[in-house]
């Protein structure tokens, strides 16, 4: 735990610092280590270089500015480059497109409907959006990523979870059911399989309602059952040795979703919830290597960590 705290304040320190010409042993020594130690021991946890992980910071907080309005060569230059062409040659690096192109992505956003920011995170869905939109946003996801759907037995999972969550509601306002619905359209584009996806509309089903386990074994597939029963049983043990990678997927969806809407909790919810997920969490998504997801765990942590502290 004291190494996940030590990574945490270090990811801290240089989100902090990304508009400053920071360096290796200046980081080093505000977390009190050697250069050497320090860069070891960095490496080992992010699986790459310290300034490596700067560099990523920098460009995808220069995504976030351009596609706010700002211009390309005055976030280049806020964040550490000096000519347009280098921080072009970076972006492109990183990314694989010219950063020119984030306008026409803002553009066709705009007149289509899409995710800002899509080259780096996870599709975002919109902001409270409704039941039926979400289940709109699954079916097209699952498409996508061409998966065979059964209509009807996609109808009876989904009506099933209006059912379970009915009457229910989030922080936000919005109705509880859009929040697993939302888990079961990023587990579609985690390339889960129909199984974990439909478990995800359940993902908090047995600890928000009133609904029992034998009801649910009654109503759903059998092997949906079984998912929504491990995900309840290994409950917040995310870390423990023997989880199945299905349970750990329904997991790290879930805690992708709430961090994406922790901004309708109060200030110390939020930044208990960001710790736990810089500390907790982002080792096992980590793991399982899924690089949107562990980019944007570590954003949207860092995001209000930084803002608030």
């Amino acid at each position: 735990m004291e190494t996940a705290k030590r990574l945490r304040e270090s990811l801290q320190y240089i989100d902090n610092h990304l508009e400053d010409s920071i360096t290796v042993p200046e980081i080093a020594g505000a977390m009190g280590y050697s250069e050497f130690y320090f860069s070891r021991w960095f490496k080992h946890e992010m699986q790459m270089s310290v300034m490596e992980y700067v560099k990523k910071r920098r460009l995808i907080k220069a995504s976030d500015a351009i596609l706010n309005g700002e211009k390309i060569i005055d976030a280049a230059i806020r964040f550490g480059w000096q000519t347009h062409s280098g921080f072009t040659k970076s972006f492109k690096n990183e990314f694989g497109f010219c950063p020119a192109l984030l306008k026409a992505i803002m553009m066709q956003i705009e007149d289509l409907g899409g995710s800002a920011m899509s080259h780096v995170f996870l599709k975002k869905t919109e902001s409270h959006a409704t039941k039926e939109q979400l289940l709109q946003c699954l079916k097209e996801q699952m498409a996508a990523v061409n998966m065979e759907v059964d209509e009807e037995e996609l109808q009876a999972v989904y009506s099933q979870a209006c059912s379970v969550y009915e009457g229910k509601k989030r922080y936000s306002g919005d109705e509880y059911v859009t929040h697993p619905l939302n888990v079961a359209v990023i587990l579609a584009e985690m390339l889960a399989d129909k199984d974990t996806i439909y478990a995800g509309m359940f993902c908090d089903a047995l600890q928000k309602t009133t609904v029992t386990m034998e009801q649910l074994k009654k109503k759903l597939p059998a092997n949906t059952a079984a998912i929504i029963e491990k995900v309840s049983v290994a409950g917040n043990h995310l870390g423990a040795a023997g989880l199945e990678e299905e349970v750990i997927l329904v997991k790290l969806a879930e805690r992708l979703h709430n961090m994406r809407t922790v901004e309708f909790m109060d200030e110390q919810k939020r930044k208990e919830k960001a710790k736990e997920t810089l500390e907790q969490i982002l080792p096992i998504a980590k793991r399982m290597g899924n690089a949107k997801l562990v980019d944007e765990l570590n954003d949207v942590s860092l995001k209000y960590l930084c803002r608030e502290s």
